[in-house]
C-alpha cells in the first residue's frame, strides 16, 4: 500500500520555522527576551536622538546648523578612535577572570540614558557655554552607545558557536530593534501636531520617557545573558595575534567593503522626498510607499527563520542587494509615468532591508568561527576576538557615515538643483527646470542601482557558506574537543566542559 506524502503548506512551514526560534535549544526564553529587551531599549533611546536632536538644537538651543554639524562630526571622529580601543578592552577579562563585556552591560546604559535626556534640557547659559554643554553630553552619549552596542554583539557571539541557533536568536532581536526604533518617530509627530505650542517640552518628555524605559530595558541583558563559549584551554591572545586574526577574517572584510559602497544608497533614499514632492508633485506617495516598504520589511524579517534553512546569511545579503538593484533598474527603464509601478518598485526594494540587517549581524558573528579556523590552520592559535570584529565593523560604519552625509548635497549640485531663496524673513521656493526634475529621477535610480549591485558583487566573493562552511565547522568542533580533552588530562580536574559544539 502506497504511503501518501502530504506536502506542508507555506504557512505550516513558516509556523514550524518560528517554533524553532521560540524553542531555541541553545538559548532559553529568558535569554532571548533579555537580549531582545536590550536591543529594543537601545533602539528606542537612539531613535529619539536621531529623529529630533538636530531640530531641537537648532530651534531651541539656538545653535547654528553648521556648528551642530561640526559638533557631531568631531564627536563621531572621537568615537572612531574609541571603537578599536573599546574592542581591545572588551576582549579582556579582569584579574579575577570576570568578563569586562558583561560588566559593561551594567555600566554603559547609565551614561547613555542620562546624556540622552540632558541633551534636551536647555541650560540657562550663554551660547558658547551651551555649545560646550551639548558637545560634552553628545560625546558621552556616542561613546556610551558604542560601548553598549559592542558589548551586546560581543555577548551574543559568545553565547553559542551554533550558526543555526545564532540566526534564530538575531531574528527575534531584529524584530525588537525595528519596533523600538519605530515608537519614538511614530509618536512624537502626533503629539507635536496636537500640542505645537509645547513643542520643546514634548521633546524633553519623550526623551525622559524613552530614556528611562530604555535604561530599564538595556539593563535586562546583564541579568539574563551568560557567556557560554569560554574554554579553559583557550590562551589569552596578545594584541598582535588579535590583529593577525582580524586580517584573516575574509567574511568580515567583504561585509565592511560592501557596507561602505552601499552608503551610495544614502543619495537614493535622500532623493525620495525630492522625487515625490517636486518631480511627481505627489508628496502623499511618501506615506503610501513608506508604509508598503515598512510592512514588507517586517515580512522579510519574519521570513528569516524559514529561508534561513535554505540560504546562508551571505546569501540573504547578496540576494537582498540584488533584488533591490533590479527594482531600480526596472524603474529606470519604465520611467516615472505610472504611480502604481513606482509604488511597486520602491516598495519591493524595501522588502529585504530588515532581513539584510539581521543577516549582517549573523554574518559578523559567524565570521569569528572562520577567523578562529584560519588562525588555527595558519598559526596554530585558535583566536576568537569577537569584540574587535564588532569594533572594526563599527569603526568602518562611522567612517563611511562621515562622508555619506556629503553625498546628497553633492548630488543635488550635480543635477543643478536650486535651493529656496531667502529675502529677510521671506523665503521663496524656486521652480526647478525640467532637466533638474528629470535629473532627480535619474540620480535616484542610478544610485539605487550602483549602491546595491556593486555591494552584491562584493558579497558574492564570500565563500564561507554551504558545504565549505559545514566542513570548517566540523573541523573546528574536532579541534575544540581535542584541545578540551588534552587540557583535562593535563590538569586532571573534573569540571563541566564548555559547550562549543555546533
Amino acid at each position: 500500500m502506497e504511503e501518501v506524502i502530504k506536502k506542508k503548506s507555506f504557512g505550516s512551514k513558516l509556523k514550524t520555522a518560528w517554533n524553532k526560534v521560540i524553542h531555541n535549544p541553545t538559548f532559553t526564553i529568558k535569554e532571548q527576551v533579555g537580549f531582545a529587551s536590550g536591543i529594543m531599549g537601545n533602539s528606542m533611546t537612539q531613535d529619539v536622538e536621531a529623529y529630533v536632536l538636530t531640530l531641537f538644537l537648532a530651534r531651541f538651543m539656538g545653535i547654528d546648523s553648521a556648528v551642530i554639524l561640526i559638533l557631531m562630526a568631531v564627536a563621531k571622529i572621537v568615537n572612531i578612535i574609541v571603537d578599536p580601543i573599546a574592542g581591545v578592552i572588551l576582549d579582556k577579562s579582569t584579574k579575577s577572570g570576570r568578563s569586562i563585556t558583561k560588566a559593561m552591560l551594567l555600566i554603559s546604559p547609565f551614561p547613555l540614558a542620562i546624556s540622552s535626556i540632558l541633551l534636551f534640557i536647555v541650560p540657562g547659559l550663554n551660547l558658547s557655554a551651551r555649545i560646550a554643554y551639548v558637545f560634552v553630553f553628545y560625546l558621552i552619549y556616542c561613546i556610551a552607545d558604542g560601548f553598549y552596542d559592542m558589548s551586546m554583539m560581543t555577548m551574543s557571539a559568545r553565547m553559542t558557536t551554533n550558526p543555526v541557533d545564532r540566526k534564530n536568536f538575531y531574528t527575534v532581536a531584529q524584530l525588537a530593534s525595528t519596533l523600538g526604533g519605530m515608537l519614538p518617530s511614530g509618536l512624537i509627530p502626533i503629539f507635536v501636531a496636537i500640542y505645537m505650542e509645547y513643542e520643546a517640552t514634548i521633546y524633553l518628555i519623550f526623551a525622559i520617557v524613552f530614556g528611562l524605559i530604555g535604561l530599564g530595558m538595556m539593563l535586562v541583558p546583564y541579568f539574563t545573558l551568560k557567556e557560554k563559549t569560554a574554554a579553559k584551554w583557550r590562551k589569552p591572545a596578545t594584541v598582535k595575534l588579535n590583529f593577525k586574526a582580524l586580517s584573516l577574517n575574509k567574511p568580515m572584510w567583504l561585509l565592511i567593503i560592501s557596507n561602505i559602497i552601499s552608503s551610495v544608497r544614502t543619495v537614493c533614499y535622500g532623493l525620495l522626498a525630492f522625487f515625490y514632492l517636486e518631480t511627481l508633485e505627489a508628496f502623499w506617495m511618501a506615506t503610501v510607499v513608506g508604509t508598503i516598504s515598512a510592512a514588507l520589511s517586517y515580512v522579510g524579517i519574519a521570513l528569516v527563520p524559514f529561508i534561513g534553512s535554505k540560504f546562508s546569511s551571505r546569501d540573504i545579503i547578496f540576494y537582498g542587494y540584488l533584488l533591490t538593484g533590479i527594482m531600480y533598474i526596472i524603474l529606470l527603464i519604465a520611467g516615472y509615468q505610472s504611480f502604481i509601478l513606482i509604488a511597486i518598485c520602491i516598495g519591493i526594494a524595501g522588502f529585504p532591508n530588515g532581513a539584510m540587517s539581521a543577516a549582517k549581524k549573523i554574518l559578523l558573528a559567524d565570521s569569528t568561527d572562520y577567523m578562529e579556523y584560519k588562525m588555527w590552520k595558519k598559526h596554530n592559535e585558535p583566536i576568537r576576538c569577537e569584540s574587535m570584529v564588532f569594533a572594526l565593523n563599527s569603526m568602518a560604519n562611522r567612517l563611511s557615515g562621515l562622508w555619506k552625509d556629503l553625498l546628497l548635497p553633492a548630488g543635488l549640485v550635480i543635477i543643478g538643483y536650486i535651493s529656496a531663496k531667502s529675502f529677510g524673513s521671506t523665503t521663496i521656493n524656486v521652480v526647478q527646470t525640467t532637466q533638474t526634475l528629470n535629473g532627480i529621477f535619474y540620480l535616484l535610480t542610478v544610485t539605487g542601482i550602483v549602491g546595491n549591485l556593486i555591494p552584491a558583487l562584493v558579497m558574492f566573493f564570500d565563500n564561507y557558506t554551504g558545504k565549505r562552511k559545514e566542513q570548517i565547522l566540523s573541523e573546528l568542533n574536532q579541534m575544540r574537543a581535542k584541545k578540551e580533552e588534552e587540557w583535562n588530562k593535563e590538569h586532571c580536574n573534573d569540571f563541566v566542559p564548555a559547550n562549543e559544539e555546533v
